[in-house]
């Protein structure tokens, strides 16, 4: 669980965009409550509180930290994997949160009784912009950035002998920098895909959207599906290994 410092500071965050002390008490009062519940294990009750956070819109990585802490202490795999998903996407350096969210998805897959093969493999362009965390992935492009000039310019300065040496090193740095400068136009793309995590531990996807239409296959806890496109109650899918059908839209948690 992550603390009370973060009650404090998201009560005061929501103070002062909102305005009415009231509803501050009323957040750092469910602050107060999840975590004492979660310290007591009481996880319903932490669950029920931080639930509640995020009803009031309260945005911090430390609240869907201990929210999907809580949801996976109490076998809620599917959230708590949905919860995690969104705390890193808040704060994709924490280690933490890193640990946690493969965690549950190793127990998800565990629990899981029939897997579709590539289901969960992303495709190669989103396995490429995310195996970096985003903060590793800028300084590359500023350093690699920054080293190309400084070798051009060591080499307008050089002597004959060294010129085709920094050359070569400047090219590098170059086709370096445009890599991680496309590594990075990928992930503000990736930014804007719409995701959903499965939340029960199983869900049916179906042909079309409607229960009269046929069961295709399941989907287990935990896992992440892109958006295509909804029709009242039902949302179209895609998985990692292409496979499309439609989910209710109650057995999705959007990211």
């Amino acid at each position: 669980m992550r603390g009370t410092t973060v009650a404090a500071a998201a009560a005061l965050a929501v103070l002062a965009v909102i305005g009415p002390t009231a509803r501050a008490d009323r957040i750092d009062e469910a602050w107060r409550r999840g975590n004492d519940a979660y310290l007591h294990g009481d996880y319903d009750a932490a669950v029920a509180a931080y639930e509640e956070l995020d009803r009031q819109k309260v945005i911090s990585p430390d609240l869907f930290f201990n929210l999907g802490d809580s949801y996976y202490r109490r076998g809620n795999l599917g959230p708590a994997i949905w919860a995690f998903e969104r705390a890193a996407a808040l704060d994709p350096d924490d280690d933490d949160v890193r640990f946690n969210l493969e965690q549950a998805r190793k127990a998800a897959t565990r629990r899981a009784h029939d897997k579709i093969e590539g289901e969960d493999r992303d495709p190669l362009w989103i396995r490429a912009v995310t195996a970096l965390s985003p903060s590793t992935e800028t300084w590359l492009f500023v350093a690699l950035y920054l080293g190309l000039f400084a070798s051009l310019g060591l080499r307008r300065r050089a002597g004959d002998d060294a010129r085709p040496a920094l050359g070569a090193a400047a090219a590098l740095l170059g086709a370096g920098a445009l890599l991680s400068g496309a590594l990075l136009l990928g992930r503000a793309h990736l930014e804007r895909v719409p995701f959903a995590v499965i939340l029960p531990d199983a869900a049916a996807v179906r042909e079309g959207a409607d229960l009269n239409y046929r069961t295709s296959f399941e989907l287990h806890a935990g896992l992440r599906v892109r958006l295509l496109e909804g029709d009242q109650d039902w949302l179209r899918i895609r998985l990692g290994n292409g496979l499309e059908g439609w989910v209710r839209r109650q057995d999705l948690g959007k990211l």
